[in-house]
This record gives structure tokens, sequence and C-alpha cells, in this order.
């Protein structure tokens, strides 16, 4: 018998806001396309096939109401799915025609924006959104954070690497076995709380940093903004440290008037933000242990923190020249922290386990195709279904871009849309083998895939 399995992450269906929601209506045309092709008469189809949704296929966290305490119930959860599934009746059909092929069957593992999926509640009302009875095999939520489809796969979304979204303990054990299969409250990770009651007047002001490709860390996003936005950044330092365990007056030390000089303004927005982070660090004292074994290497934990002062010292400085050539050097490619954490993450997983030939994430919303153990391992990432656009180069920052980039409209943006929609692609024969590759979807509903890797 012929199968194949399908890996997607992040789609980030939302309530339909016009900003904040990731699934738009080229996602949902090539979303078609792919399930399309997944029929049994189609190109990619099989005797078997599996639709994996590795996490954040709903984002409870930019669906009203945004900021919930740092905590969620079922109540407020089923509220934000009902307004997710009136935003997306399409997709909900759309995986309801999926499972009446016979063969076809869904998976949903859980990311850091739909960690709500761990509600029995919300697992029920998916069943009758997708028009299937609570015990239908053809829909399965997977309760561990890691899923195993065969012995030699191993996928998971990838938030448990990154420091800020990792799950904190009440959810998962340390081997990602459930501890409770009917809670009642979820506490969310320290990067959810922070989007949700810092962030979040950010992304809606200012909605590229979440889709700029490649991604820019968040010192740069505040060195950005003080530049565009000085108010911004004054409201944001005040709400971060609303979140610290013990009050803390923010921006203590800028005089009155200085936060009109960017350099000034993002010397003191850091200082509060990295006394925000050894708060949380000091929250989690066993993060390195538990969850990356590399970050309790001194070495590579003194080459992070080496690179983030030369970061921080050249913005600094970069801050003082003429808009264009800040922006500009702003904007240059650096490495993505958070997408080399999950990677190393990933790597251990490969490394621990030699019996394993594909490692499997999202979260980033970046591709990566890393080969391990001398190419007898593979860590993918699918990345992102949601919309990215290029950081501009710095021959396209002009004064128009930065006018847009003051004031934003993502409908008429002036970078290149360089969005890829990306799935993995694993087949597997009678006599157990399997071979996987990374590929995208191009053409929306009557489109075709190309392989990446």
């Amino acid at each position: 018998m012929s199968s194949i399995k399908f890996i997607i992450s992040d789609l980030h269906l939302a309530d339909g806001h016009p900003v904040l929601d990731g699934f738009g209506e080229s996602q949902q045309s090539a979303f078609e396309g792919l399930i399309a092709a997944a029929s049994s008469s189609g190109p990619l189809g099989a005797d078997d096939v599996e639709l994996i949704i590795n996490g954040d296929c709903f984002d409870f966290l930019t669906t009203a109401p945004y900021d919930t305490g740092g905590s969620t119930d079922a109540a407020t959860a089923l509220n934000k799915l009902q307004h997710i599934i009136n935003a997306h009746h399409p997709f909900f059909e759309t995986l309801q025609h999926f499972v009446q092929t016979p063969g076809r069957h869904i998976t949903l593992t859980t990311g850091n924006h739909d960690i709500e999926l761990q509600f029995e509640e919300i697992r029920a009302a998916l069943h009758a959104a997708i028009g299937v009875a609570q015990d239908d095999s053809r829909l399965y939520f997977c309760p561990s954070r890691i899923y195993r489809p065969l012995a030699n796969v191993y996928i998971e979304h990838g938030n448990h690497f990154d420091f800020w979204n990792q799950s904190l303990p009440g959810l998962w054990d340390d081997l990602g076995q459930p501890l409770d299969l009917h809670p009642t409250t979820i506490t969310y990770p320290f990067g959810s709380l922070y989007f949700q009651h810092a962030l979040h007047p950010i992304s809606i002001a200012y909605p590229y940093f979440d889709h700029f490709e490649p991604s820019i860390n968040s010192t740069r996003q505040i060195a950005l903004l003080c530049l565009l936005d000085p108010e911004i950044v004054l409201e944001t330092a005040s709400h971060t440290l609303e979140l610290l365990s013990e009050p803390h007056q923010p921006l203590a030390n800028l005089s009155p008037g200085d936060e009109k000089i960017p350099g000034t303004l993002f010397e003191h927005a850091m200082a509060d933000f990295a006394a925000f982070q050894q708060d949380i660090a000091a929250r989690k004292p066993d993060w390195a242990e538990s969850t990356d074994p590399t970050g309790s290497d001194p070495n590579r934990i003194q080459q992070i923190q080496s690179n983030t002062m030369m970061d921080f010292l050249m913005l600094r400085e970069t801050l003082a020249l003429p808009t264009l050539e800040a922006i500009a050097a702003i904007c240059t490619p650096t490495t993505y922290q958070m997408g080399e954490s999950v990677a190393s993450g990933m790597h251990n997983v490969l490394k621990n386990e030699p019996t394993l030939r594909y490692a499997i994430a999202g979260h980033t919303h970046m591709v990566r195709i890393d080969p391990v153990n001398n190419g007898m391992q593979s860590y993918l990432n699918t990345a992102s279904w949601t919309t990215r656009i290029a950081l501009p180069a710095p021959g396209e920052v002009t004064p128009e871009l930065v006018e847009w980039l003051r004031h934003p409209d993502m409908r008429t943006s002036p970078l290149r849309d360089v969005t890829e929609l990306v799935f993995a692609m694993l087949h597997t024969t009678s006599d157990g083998s399997s071979s996987a590759s990374l590929c995208v979807w191009e053409g929306g509903a009557k489109g075709h895939h190309r392989v990446l890797a």
C-alpha cells in the first residue's frame, strides 16, 4: 500500500482581522490546490494520505480578546474558536471534503499559538466544524508535544526549543507526554504573555515585523521603532516592565527630551528589555538543561552574549546616522537566534537518537534544510503559510519607503512578496522505508508543487 504524509505548519487562522489574520484568500486557494492534489486521483494521491498540521494552525493569541492575563480557559478559547470558524468556513469545508475521501485522515499537533487544542472542548468543537464524530479516527489530536508517525520520523512544532515560547510546566512532562488530558485552564508561555500585554499594539501598527523575510530580532525592531515612533517604544517599555516580578520604573534614567534622540532612547529601552529577560530567566532556572543541551555549553553562551552585545553597540551607533543609512543598516540580514535555537534543539534530537531519519519542525517561519550526521539524518523546517516580504536592500531604502514604514499599508507594500507555501512530503513504502522532500505549492487552486530539496 502506498502512503504519503503531508506536513505543514503555521497557517495562523484568526478571526479575519485585516492585519493579524495570517490565512487569506491566496493561502486558502493554495490549500485547496494541495488538498485536491492529495485526493485519490490527484498527482500527489496515494492509498493512504495523512495531513499533519504541525502547530499554529489556529491563532488564538491574535484573536480577541487579546490580553487574557497570561492564561486561558475553555470558555475563552471556545469564544475565540467560534470567531475563527466564522472567518474561515472554506478552510473547514476543505478539511471536511478531504476526510470524506477514502484513506484520508488529519492529525493536528499543538503550537504556542494554538495551545488551546489541549482543551477537550476545543477538540470537540473542531470535530463538529469539520463534520466528523468525536470518536472518528480520521481526525486525531496528538496529545503529546511530539508526534512520531513513523519509527524514524520525529515531528514537533519547535517552540519547546525557544526560550520565550517554551510551554510552561503543567502541560507536558520532560519527555513531552501530557500531564493532564483534561485541563480546565492553561498558562501561556512568557512569550505569549509578552505578546498579549506589551507587543500587541506594535503588531497592529507595524505588522511587517511579523512578515519580514528573513526575520529580524527584537533588538533591531526596537532600534527601528526608536527612529520611526518613539512614543510606541515608551508605551511598550511601560507595559513590558509591568510583567516584572518586582515593580520597576520604565526608562527610569531617561532625561526629559531624550526620547527624541534615537540612540539614547534605544540604550534605555534595551536596558529595560534586558532587565525583563533576566527576570524571566530567573523564573526558568532549568531552561538550558531541559530543552537545549548545548545551551549549557559555556563557549556557546559566551558567543551568543558577545554577538548580542556587538549587535547592540553597532545599532546604538547606527542610530546616529542619517535616517536612510540607519534604516538600511538596521535591515541588514543577520543570524536569527530563535531559528538557531530551534535548529540546535532539533539537531540534538537527531544526534541523541541515531535511528531517526528526519526531524521536522515549524515555529520559526523560516525554511531550513540541514543535513546531520554526514547526511544520514535531516532537520527540515516547514516555515509558514503566512505572507512574507523581503527585508529592504540598501538601495531600496528611499524617503517613500521610510514613509511607508511609518504608516504601513500591507495591501500596497513596496517590498517584494517572497511568500512560499511550504510543506514536507513524506513517502513510505510497504517495506517501512521512507523519504522526505521539502516542497512549495505554487499557483493556487489550479497549481502544482515544486520540490525545494
